[in-house]
């Protein structure tokens, strides 16, 4: 017969009886001899609650199988029931719990980055007089620059290609001999990053991001610096020590790792000694570069000063763009040599850089209009190169965008003085800046959308961001133009909502890494697209059918992801967070 009735040896084991009399299946088919015997749960005692138990203390088959287990030694009473005495064992290590295993591992974490810290330390002590004289022999008596580690499995004691490379070494040494996790550990390993061998990398990452940091270098130059020559043959060894300071920074930052400052603090010191005797052209660029590795380090000061000195030199030495007649020749006006590539890229982002912290700091000009007219006469004696320089097209965006302002601020005064409409006196003189400049921002957010497609379509991601940065530029001067007029013409007004959702576009595609290599000038931009959407958003009539408030969304968040990396981007972020919190408000009330 069988019943709904269950057992007693079956309820305290919770196995499913079958209730048959006189003993049920379960206990028949116990290895051990089981007492089968029917009471009701009312009636039978309890059985006594232990204490609960800790995690993990259970043994490893009820673990395993997700049965109740007392933890009893030296087997379970499930086991024992079972019969499975010599199954039931213990796994000491999971009673530890995460907590704990993290401080012990922190604590031997600690006792190793102390005992390297102090071998850096006296190696440091040993060797940094003795092989920095060295170092800046070399300078003096230019030799190809040997920068491969050995392979080795210690820190030696004697610093053989000058101090600083203990350092990488050093660090190798620690990440790589770091002992295996205990079982508790296995699930949350660290991850750590793979530390250069030699200064190699650095100089890849320098070479990767040249004309983001303004500099246009021939193929041979490039090589040179890429096999760290210092001879002076090809190229002056100041680049070679800028793109191993540079490269080194960028390497870290684009990793949020900092562990590599005394490499950056020998290369300085070499790089100032080469700085002694080099070219105009030259050490201009390695003053703006300088002004550029300050920046990211936070240290505007000396930033700023590098760039006066960059100024000065070229005034001290009347570097002009190449543009006088003794300069090229008319029956091949499209080709430009090397030489006057360089010197009109250097100058360009001279340019940039003057005109951008004059815009974005408020501060006087320091280069003379004279600058802007070799600037303008590039793109009409170099057309090809004006079409295609990265380094060009960044400072034309820019100059642009310094024109739109003021002609913005123009309009403003304008507006303020007259109220007879579009055609008021004094807007038809205007009106005569207005279209021509209208035309020049569309014709060239045309030529950099062309090569940013090119330069993207064929991998080439540096590129292909610093053309972005200067198409949402151009981009934001062409929004506000049209916007300007759109209080008296439809079609200007809806012409700029439709670049806006352009530089959205644009911004949305930027990567996390692409923003060590932006500049705060952006978030100038992105406040003026904020200002504009502003307005459609509380004309309900404009704003369906579109999400502005994700757009403002997606410029809040790249602007505080380069705020993050760039200084002087608190006033566009609260321009960008106000217009945001204006917005929502619009949005809850529709």
């Amino acid at each position: 017969m069988v019943g709904s009735q269950t057992c007693s040896a079956c309820r305290g084991r919770k196995v499913k009886c079958d209730g048959a009399v006189p003993v049920c299946g379960p206990c028949s088919k116990a290895r051990r001899p089981v007492e089968c015997e029917y009471t009701s749960a009312a009636t039978s005692p309890p059985g006594p609650k232990g204490e609960y138990l800790k995690k993990g203390a259970a043994c490893v088959p009820c673990r395993r199988k997700k049965k109740k287990c007392d933890a009893r030694r030296p087997f379970c009473t499930t086991c024992e029931v079972a019969g499975k005495e010599r199954d039931c064992t213990y796994d000491e290590n999971v009673e530890r719990t995460l907590t704990d295993a993290l401080i012990l591992r922190t604590h031997e974490l600690e006792q190793r980055l102390v005992a390297y810290e102090n071998e850096i330390t006296a190696l440091r002590g040993q060797a940094q007089s003795s092989h920095l004289a060295q170092a800046i022999s070399h300078v003096q008596q230019p030799v190809a620059s040997s920068s491969r580690l050995p392979d080795v499995h210690a820190i030696p004691s004697v610093a053989h290609d000058g101090f600083m490379y203990n350092i990488p070494q050093a660090l190798n040494a620690l990440f790589n001999h770091i002992s295996t996790p205990s079982p508790t550990m296995d699930v949350h390993s660290i991850s750590t990053p793979a530390i250069p061998q030699g200064l190699e990398e650095f100089r890849a990452v320098f070479a990767e991001h040249t004309r983001q940091c303004g500099c246009t270098l021939s193929s041979a130059k490039l090589q040179a610096i890429l096999a760290g020559d210092l001879s002076g043959m090809v190229v002056h060894p100041s680049f070679t020590y800028m793109a191993q300071l540079l490269g080194c920074l960028l390497w870290q930052v684009q990793r949020h790792i900092f562990i590599f400052p005394h490499v950056e603090f020998e290369q300085l010191q070499l790089l100032w000694v080469a700085l002694e005797d080099v070219d105009p052209t030259t050490e201009i660029q390695i003053r703006y570069l300088l002004a550029i590795y300050f920046l990211l380090k936070k240290q505007m000061e000396d930033g700023e000063e590098q760039l006066k000195m960059a100024v000065r030199v070229a005034l001290h030495h009347k570097l002009r763009f190449p543009v006088s007649p003794e300069d090229f020749d008319p029956l091949s006006m499209h080709e430009a040599s090397p030489a006057q590539v360089e010197l009109i890229s250097t100058l360009s982002h001279l340019m940039y850089l003057d005109r951008c912290s004059a815009l974005v700091f408020s501060v006087a000009e320091r280069l003379d209009s004279s600058y802007d007219e070799g600037f303008k006469a590039v793109s009409i004696i170099y057309p090809y190169l004006a079409k295609t320089n990265v380094v060009y097209l960044r400072a034309r965006s820019l100059l642009l965008l310094v024109r739109t302002r003021r002609l913005a601020d123009a309009w403003a005064k304008l507006a303020a003085a007259a109220h007879q409409g579009v055609f008021s006196p004094g807007r038809p003189a205007w009106f005569e800046h207005y279209w021509p400049l209208l035309d020049e921002v569309s014709a060239h957010a045309a030529i950099i959308e062309a090569e940013m497609l090119k330069a993207t379509f064929y991998g080439d991601r540096a590129h292909g961001v610093a053309l972005k940065f200067s198409l949402v530029v151009a981009l934001a001067s062409k929004a506000e133009l049209h916007w300007l007029v759109h209080r008296d013409h439809p079609e200007s007004m809806q012409r700029s909502l439709d670049v806006v959702m352009e530089v959205v576009g644009i911004t949305r595609s930027f990567k996390d890494n692409d923003f060590i290599l932006l500049d705060p000038l952006l978030g100038l931009c992105w406040s003026m697209i904020a200002k504009i959407v502003v307005h459609v958003a509380k004309r309900p009539a404009l704003a369906a059918g579109v999400s502005w408030n994700a757009a403002l969304e997606t410029i809040d968040m790249s602007a505080r992801k380069l705020g993050y990396e760039m200084p002087f981007m608190e006033d566009s972020l609260k321009v960008i967070s106000d217009v945001l919190r204006v917005v929502e408000v619009a949005d809850a009330t529709r």
